[in-house]
């Protein structure tokens, strides 16, 4: 892979270490369920924006396909990171399964331990909520993680009734 992958890759990776030292303080200072609550707000507000940034127009006015294509695009970067691929496809729900995530492995590679990590990857994959839910007006259900100790991460993303919330 390009070196310019690899650091991005890096940069994934030290955002997964930020999270879990933020997550270790607000946890002593806040207790679990405030910290969980706090991190999970801004990280899925985020999402929210960025999704606002990056994906076209169709995706944002309720084009199922085309969201789903741009999120699991063949950007070599991201399928370096996280190698994204459409499972299944109808014109109402999609299926995207993700074998790769560096978050995971950076936490691993902490020696965090197993109960932690599956918390922090709910923490971070609120960022996809906040991508699918808030922006592009979708269902999203995470029907098993790398976090949870599963060999990759399957996202099932339904169009909602009511497209765009808010």
């Amino acid at each position: 892979m390009s070196d310019t992958a690899e650091k991005v890759a890096q940069a994934t990776r030290q955002r997964a270490a930020v999270y879990a030292h933020l997550f270790k303080v607000l946890k002593t200072r806040l207790g679990e369920p405030q910290a969980i609550d706090l991190m999970r707000e801004a990280i899925y507000n985020y999402g929210q924006d960025k999704s606002t940034k990056n994906y076209s127009p169709e995706a944002r006015g309720g084009d199922l396909r085309q969201a789903a294509a741009e999120f699991a695009s063949p950007d070599p970067v991201k399928e370096y990171q996280f190698a994204p691929r459409i499972v299944s496809e109808s014109g109402d729900e999609v299926v995207i399964a993700m074998s790769g995530c560096p978050l995971v492995d950076e936490w691993r590679d902490m020696g965090l331990p197993a109960d932690e990590i599956e918390t922090l990857c709910r923490v971070s994959r609120a960022v996809d909520h906040g991508t699918w839910e808030g922006a592009l007006g979708c269902d999203l259900c995470f029907e098993g993680t790398r976090g949870e100790g599963r060999s990759e991460c399957v996202l099932r993303v339904k169009k909602r009734a009511g497209g765009i919330a808010g």
